[in-house]
């Protein structure tokens, strides 16, 4: 790899990195203390145990495993691009079900507001970065 292969890697690996350590946090949270983080980000917690539950299984162990699964893809550079495709569909897929919560529910809080600012300006930079990943590796980039 040239000096300049190596730079035009390195957003596209940054970029997983971050998203890595986003979601691997975000599931952290949710692990250890679903009840506080719920109540934070939403306004309200689980009331029952079977809620609890669920939500460290569904909020923490899913995003732990995803976390954890971007984190080793962005080692291995043979799976960089599946990667950045599913963090992309991952992401807008929340976004997009983000959005439809809005719409069909109406009231979002601050934090619901953010997390949608967020997921479309990672939606953007992960395009812009399986661009520069199909660029450089001559892979159709679309």
């Amino acid at each position: 790899m040239t000096h300049s292969e190596s730079d035009s890697v390195t957003f596209p690996v940054i970029l997983l990195w971050v998203t890595a350590v986003l979601f691997a946090g975000f599931g952290l949270g949710f692990v250890a203390a679903p009840r506080y983080f719920a109540d934070l980000i939403t306004g309200s917690e689980p009331t029952v145990p079977s809620a609890v539950i669920d939500m460290r299984a569904t909020y923490g162990g899913v995003a732990l495993g995803m976390g954890l699964s971007f984190g080793i893809a962005a080692t291995r550079r043979r799976l960089l691009r599946p990667a950045l495709v599913a963090s992309l569909l991952v992401v807008g897929c929340i976004g997009g079900a983000r959005l439809i919560g809005i719409v069909a529910d109406g009231q979002p809080n601050d934090f619901m507001i953010l997390f949608l600012a967020t997921e479309v300006i990672f939606v953007a930079l992960f395009v812009l970065a399986l661009r520069q990943v199909g660029s450089r590796t001559g892979q159709d980039s679309s």
